[in-house]
């Protein structure tokens, strides 16, 4: 199967601490993958070198089959569409003022755009927001808002770093419903989530990451052979050997 994503031997350091340490990762195209982890894991770090927004000290990456260099980089972005956390906006443009500035970035063909940037809108109930400064948006909206853009600019490869944090149940779903349109069209969608039944659920390969390491890769089949005996949740807690500390409420 072809990789959408490969990832060798990545070390990214932040002053003297090392946050990545030799992360090797492989992500095949067309799925939909989710990359789990505590808070502190790398996930996000992860997410900003992918994106090129942040440096990195060693190792190689390859994005639909490219190296990630100065060279490759503007055709590399060309072709690939994020959600950051918290996600990257212009403040004083309004809902539709950014959408249109992306996707002119992109050079998204502007004939339809505008209509489907109003379904998309209405489909997470943010078109009302169309003509509102991005300044005064929700947390929810803003996610929102930034997951449509992503969507428009057609990509090959979309990064989603906790996309459903600080969003409804509801737009949760709708999230999902877009994403699993995008795998049939495609699209290659790492997400990364704390919010465990979602990735479980959704997603056809998971790798837990703990310290700036790859602790576990699990692909469909070892996932289903793993969770006859436990869950997702237990699983977790094996590889990120999370204490109990129950007796510390004891008093409840």
């Amino acid at each position: 199967m072809d990789k959408a994503l490969f990832i060798r031997d990545l070390v990214k350091n932040y002053e003297d601490k090392e946050v990545l340490k030799n992360l090797s990762l492989e992500v095949p195209a067309g799925t939909i993958f989710g990359l789990i982890g505590p808070n502190g894991a790398g996930k996000s770090t992860l997410i900003g070198v992918l994106t090129g927004l942040l440096g990195y000290e060693g190792g190689e990456i390859e994005i639909n089959g490219l190296v990630l260099n100065s060279e490759n980089e503007l055709e590399i972005k060309r072709e690939l569409s994020s959600v950051l956390q918290p996600p990257l906006l212009f403040e004083q443009f309004t809902s539709l003022e950014f959408i249109e500035y992306v996707c002119d970035i992109y050079e998204v063909d502007r004939e339809g755009l505008i209509e489907k940037a109003y379904s998309l809108m209405d489909f997470f109930e943010i078109k009302d927001f169309a003509k509102i400064k991005v300044n005064k948006l929700s947390s929810g909206s803003r996610k929102k808002l930034a997951f449509v853009t992503a969507v428009l600019v057609n990509p090959r490869l979309l990064l989603l770093d906790e996309p459903f944090e600080a969003v409804d149940v509801i737009s949760i779903e709708r999230m999902k419903t877009i994403i699993r349109k995008l795998k049939a069209k495609g699209v290659t969608i790492m997400v990364t989530s704390h919010i465990l039944e979602v990735v479980e659920n959704l997603c056809d390969d998971i790798a837990i990451l703990h310290e700036g390491k790859i602790k576990a890769y699990l692909d469909s089949v070892s996932r289903k052979e793993l969770q006859k005996d436990s869950s997702l949740h237990e699983i977790f807690q094996k590889y990120v050997q999370v204490e109990p500390k129950d007796d510390i409420v004891d008093w409840l």
